[in-house]
């Protein structure tokens, strides 16, 4: 018999994609200047499942600007939010919403957008 209560629709392979969260940390230069660094997350995780939603171009500021949103599901954790980023091989993504799948803290739903302004 199946236990409603533990049936989801992820499972951990399909968390075929290598991911890194990263926050945004402030530090100091060799003249004592603040600077703003991305670091990654400690704890985060590591692996996830990746899916294009859509892409498109716009005209702004006399230039082409292309933009594409994507569906990243990772396991849960309570520290993200969405002034972070994930980085999928090399390319930063922007964190745009963050769901908690069914509200149960297994998974992570999570809007990102490559391309656009933070």
């Amino acid at each position: 018999m199946t236990n409603c209560c533990t049936s989801s629709k992820y499972n951990a392979r399909q968390l075929r994609e290598a991911v890194t969260f990263e926050r945004v940390t402030n530090t100091a230069d060799s003249y004592g200047a603040r600077l703003q660094t991305w670091e990654a997350i400690s704890g985060a995780p590591t692996r996830a499942m990746v899916k294009p939603l859509s892409g498109s171009e716009r005209w702004a500021s006399e230039r082409t600007e292309a933009t594409s949103t994507h569906k990243i599901v990772c396991r849960y954790f309570a520290d993200l939010t969405e002034k972070d980023r994930v980085v999928i091989r090399n390319r930063a993504y922007n964190i745009r919403f963050i769901a908690n799948v069914d509200f149960d803290d297994q998974w992570l739903e999570i809007t990102a957008q490559l391309g656009a302004a933070v």
